[in-house]
């Protein structure tokens, strides 16, 4: 019968060392004597803390590899916030190991065992669904072997690990506020997926926004998305084709508002005339296509760089931490125009 996986205080107890020494040992930290190193590395080849290809690695080198995770390397959200995650990295000479994981769970589960045969020193990863038990369990494995976890923009765990994030719920609350003070009672809203901490904290926002200036909540105006274009474009087609459509809509992100674009394009429609929209994240490109779109928009740059040091500050402190760090950051409502509706001629 295979022997189940060793964690942390079965090495400490095999190796007759601290917790906190293989930790250091984990995390090639040099303040460490070789003695004791040893040790560490003859238990974790004994009772297979590791895959052995890599336990004889951490004996002949450093790690300096950091892998990070994320759902869609299409979106230029994720793009900018490798940007971040890269530089501050760059600072401390390492490396980083990029995953995509399509919003699946179950390429998550995939990528996060190809991760654990490989020497990271830490994780940054912005889990698909927050509410997946075998990759909260994976997490936590990592961190119980001293391979500190950071997530960013989305959670799982509670507060089990570091976590940097933004106030996306005060983003969309300000944003809708503002379509009601244009004028506008027909709001709808593309969502993100409600077991994902950035579609449920945006869905709080349009309610609580709708909610304190009375304005009705009509149930076909709330469509499902999922954070891509495909969905959204369908959606918006939807919403369009109502007996009374919106005048207004809030999208999600900024693939959800590629979508909304591809459908107004569509059905002729032109924002900031015939129809008001305002996203969430910047979109770039948007500029060079005379797009003005008003946005919730983020330092996604900035995210990462945070992200980034809190991890090295975990992969360099002596022992894992008996409470962990919560680090929201502020939005900001860009407004271009696209959420009045000009009906001059």
């Amino acid at each position: 019968m295979k022997r189940q996986e060793a964690n942390i205080y079965e090495i400490a107890i095999e190796a007759g060392v601290s917790i906190a020494t293989v930790s250091r040992v984990m995390n090639q930290n040099a303040a460490v004597s070789e003695k004791s190193r040893q040790k560490v590395l003859a238990a974790v080849e004994k009772l297979n803390y590791v895959p052995n290809g890599t336990a004889r690695n951490l004996s002949k080198s450093s790690s300096n590899l950091v892998g990070v995770v994320v759902p869609d390397i299409n979106n230029p959200f994720f793009s900018s916030l490798l940007q971040g995650v890269t530089r501050a990295a760059d600072e401390k000479g390492l490396h980083v190991f990029l995953f995509s994981t399509d919003e699946s769970t179950e390429r998550e589960h995939q990528v996060l065992t190809t991760m654990r045969e490989h020497r990271m020193c830490g994780i940054i990863i912005a889990p698909v669904s927050e509410r997946d038990t075998q990759t909260l369990q994976q997490l936590t494995n990592f961190e119980a072997r001293g391979i500190p976890v950071v997530l960013i923009d989305r959670e799982i765990g509670a507060d089990r690990f570091d976590r940097v994030v933004t106030d996306d719920e005060d983003g969309v609350y300000r944003a809708v506020t503002t379509l009601i003070k244009e004028g506008h009672r027909k709001i709808a809203i593309i969502t993100g997926p409600d077991a994902s901490r950035p579609g449920r904290e945006r869905m709080k926002g349009y309610m609580r926004a709708m909610e304190e200036y009375e304005v009705p909540v009509l149930s076909e105006y709330v469509r499902e998305g999922d954070f891509k274009a495909d969905r959204a474009w369908g959606e918006t087609l939807a919403l369009m084709a109502l007996p009374e459509p919106p005048s207004a809509i809030l999208s999600s992100n900024n693939m959800t508002t590629y979508g909304c674009l591809r459908a107004f394009s569509q059905l002729g429609l032109k924002v900031g005339k015939d129809i008001a929209l305002i996203g969430f994240d910047d979109i770039d490109a948007l500029k060079w296509l005379n797009y003005d779109i008003s946005v919730v928009n983020r330092d996604v740059p900035f995210m990462g760089e945070h992200a980034m040091r809190l991890l090295m500050r975990r992969i360099e402190a002596d022992a894992t931490p008996s409470q962990r760090t919560r680090v929201i950051l502020p939005t900001e409502l860009i407004l271009r125009g696209s959420e009045r509706l000009n009906t001059e001629t």
